[in-house]
């Protein structure tokens, strides 16, 4: 791994990024889903998509929260020259996880019609890879 990071402008911007495409692809799956007058677009509904969309829901926002607190840490006691990196790896990977349960969540969804429990998870997942964003460089305090 490189020790140069990206300015931290930069580094919020891959993150807004990533929020951004799963906000994104929720308003396609809406939209798709009104136009077809709210059926999904499997044959027949598909009920171990909604087992699935919880289960890694639940999997991906508990090792997304467990890989930030594992990550923080190495990156904190990381030498100074390498911490910009290691933090942003620290967010990276976290916001990544929780992508992938919030676009199955969506994608079951778009499949089978149902709101409940996919659009839940998704958005629970969405809510979790906002608080993981950091606003602020937690080096030098600046925005």
């Amino acid at each position: 791994m490189s020790s140069t990071a990206p300015p931290f402008a930069i580094q919020r911007i891959v993150c807004f990024a990533l929020l951004l495409g799963m906000a994104a692809f929720a308003v396609v799956v809406a939209l798709v889903l009104q136009s077809n007058e709210g059926r999904g677009l499997a044959e027949t509904r598909i009920e171990v998509l909604d087992t699935m969309a919880i289960a890694v829901g639940v999997a991906s926002a508990t090792g997304a929260l467990v890989l930030r607190t594992i990550l923080n840490s190495k990156a904190a006691a990381a030498p100074p020259a390498e911490r910009a990196s290691a933090r942003f790896v620290a967010t990276l990977v976290p916001l990544a996880t929780l992508e992938g349960g919030c676009m199955l969540a969506l994608t079951a969804w778009l499949l089978n019609g149902t709101m409940f429990p996919n659009l839940a998870v998704a958005g629970l997942l969405l809510t979790v890879a906002i608080v993981v964003v950091p606003f602020r460089n937690p080096d030098d305090g600046s925005s």
